[in-house]
């Protein structure tokens, strides 16, 4: 076939639209991403005084949330012992207070025992205890949400050691209770930046807060 030159011309011309948008599609940048943190753990421990305290960061380029929930697991508490024990010296001193032992009066009295500086020896290794915990409140950003999640997840509340909820697929959502809260403790807590969640209970507990954070934000 004979190249006339208006054909010439209409190749000319697609080839050029066809590098035009090649070269706009290696150069497009995606405006929207997605972060996708899915079954994260934080390990805490905590006491009647003293809360286990996670903190969880959302960016500042937040679009929506499309998931923010997490599990609490109960464990064991752990307590390292390694290397060695020593005791200082002291001094127990009786006084003469007309005390009898087995009918028999402190002679001298008063006087006084002396110990003598020395060791004990420690095995390396993990003591674990048994968490005890009672009266379990589930805090986020300075705002106590047990009374939502308990009406939620009337079945699977903290009593004890376990996994919480027990069904794998099942997490406390913060995003199925936010539409029971006020509008200013909503916004509160699905805010952006450095988020603060607290597991208070009476009394010693470890405690690990399994997150499952999914958000899309803008790609800068």
């Amino acid at each position: 076939m004979n190249m006339t030159y208006d054909r010439a011309l209409n190749q000319l011309a697609e080839r050029v639209g066809d590098r035009t948008a090649e070269s706009r599609q290696n150069q497009f940048q995606r405006r929207n991403q997605v972060v996708d943190v899915y079954g994260m753990e934080f390990t805490r421990q905590g006491d009647t005084n003293h809360p286990a305290s996670f903190y969880i960061s959302v960016s500042p380029d937040l679009i929506y949330y499309e998931r923010f929930e997490f599990k609490i697991i109960i464990q064991p508490f752990a307590m390292p012992i390694g290397g060695g024990g020593a005791t200082g010296s002291t001094a127990v001193q009786v006084k003469d207070t007309g005390l009898t032992v087995n009918q028999n009066t402190i002679s001298p009295n008063p006087h006084s025992h002396s110990t003598v500086p020395h060791n004990h020896s420690l095995d390396a290794g993990i003591s674990m205890f048994t968490s005890s915990v009672s009266d379990f409140e589930i805090w986020v950003e300075g705002i106590n949400l047990t009374p939502y999640f308990q009406a939620v997840y009337p079945e699977s509340w903290i009593d004890g050691e376990g996994v919480y909820p027990s069904d794998g697929l099942t997490n406390f959502d913060l995003l199925k209770i936010a539409g029971y809260l006020p509008a200013w403790q909503r916004g509160k807590i699905l805010a952006t930046g450095y988020k603060k969640v607290e597991l208070k209970g009476q009394g010693v507990f470890n405690a690990t807060l399994v997150n499952y954070l999914k958000y899309s934000h803008v790609n800068r």
